[in-house]
């Protein structure tokens, strides 16, 4: 997701240091541990918080891979309820979870309430509508002005709908730094993900093979069950979110009339070494803020 440079200039601009607590909300499999662990980890403590009991299992089984020179620890719990204390962090961070919660406030206020006075609070966090909204060009498919309007047009429907759903804000990356502010933090600054998504034969460098595996695993069937579940879900969104069946049965007939057309002729390319698209940067936001020092 981010590139080593970049994770070099956030480290510094957290001020991150040896001999710190960390935690990390929403871990998973600890994503953030180790891809910052150079920069703190020598006697540090870090303690993942997740609610999901099979990736934190699979969690501690490899953290001995990542966590040498300090510990790892990691913990059953919801986001809105951390099993922590009070200001027992000097770092606490997120990411892509604010974007999945319905209220993304509550699970900031617990990160602010289980760090320390000075400490920082980090979140990664994406603003998915506006990446959605971003122009594409491939070496398949250029669609018309009406086309993208129609698609831009549907992706703002499902996300209203999600959000009312309960199931997140697509767009919050670009929200998170005035819920900071709102929630009393300070000296609040943010970073963008400076990633594109770029494939342009030849494929030389480690990021493009990366996004090339992606497209594989994209383009890769999917049983009908599954392909069932994600229709019925996108269509819940786009209904809560004020669109009409018609609108959503026409939409659905249009992509996977082109979609069949589309894997095949972008694995013919992928195979001949042919196959480009540019489509600009990610809007993937990291957000900083300092709990204030108490008198």
């Amino acid at each position: 997701l981010w590139r080593e440079s970049t994770i070099e200039r956030v480290a510094s601009w957290l001020d991150l240091r040896s001999g710190i607590t960390a935690v990390d909300v929403g871990c998973g499999l600890g994503y953030l541990g180790w891809t910052f662990w150079r920069h703190y980890g020598s006697g540090s403590s870090y303690i993942g918080v997740d609610c999901s009991i099979k990736l934190l299992r699979e969690a501690q089984e490899i953290q001995s891979e990542w966590s040498g020179g300090g510990s790892a620890y990691f913990a059953n719990g919801s986001a809105y309820s951390l099993p922590l204390p009070d200001e027992c962090a000097d770092w606490t961070m997120c990411q892509t979870l604010l974007m999945h919660l319905e209220f993304p406030e509550n699970a900031l206020n617990e990160m602010i309430r289980i760090t320390k006075p000075g400490g920082v609070i980090m979140s990664m966090e994406p603003d998915n509508i506006s990446s959605s909204l971003s122009m594409v060009s491939n070496s398949i498919y250029s669609p018309s002005i009406k086309e993208n309007l129609e698609q831009f047009k549907i992706q703002l429907i499902w996300a209203e709908g999600r959000k009312k759903l309960g199931r997140g804000d697509w767009g919050i990356g670009a929200k998170v730094p005035r819920m900071m502010a709102d929630l009393g933090l300070i000296n609040i600054d943010a970073i963008h993900n400076d990633t594109p998504y770029f494939i342009h034969p030849p494929y030389e460098t480690e990021y493009q093979e990366y996004r090339i595996r992606k497209m594989h695993e994209n383009i890769k069937e999917k049983d009908e069950d599954t392909k069932k579940l994600l229709r019925r879900r996108y269509k819940e969104c786009f209904l809560a979110g004020g669109g009409s069946l018609s609108t959503f049965y026409r939409y659905v007939k249009s992509v996977e009339a082109r979609r069949e057309e589309w894997e095949t002729t972008a694995l013919e390319q992928l195979e001949n070494r042919s196959y480009h698209q540019d489509a600009g940067g990610s809007h993937f936001f990291c957000i900083r803020g300092f709990k204030p020092e108490t008198d």
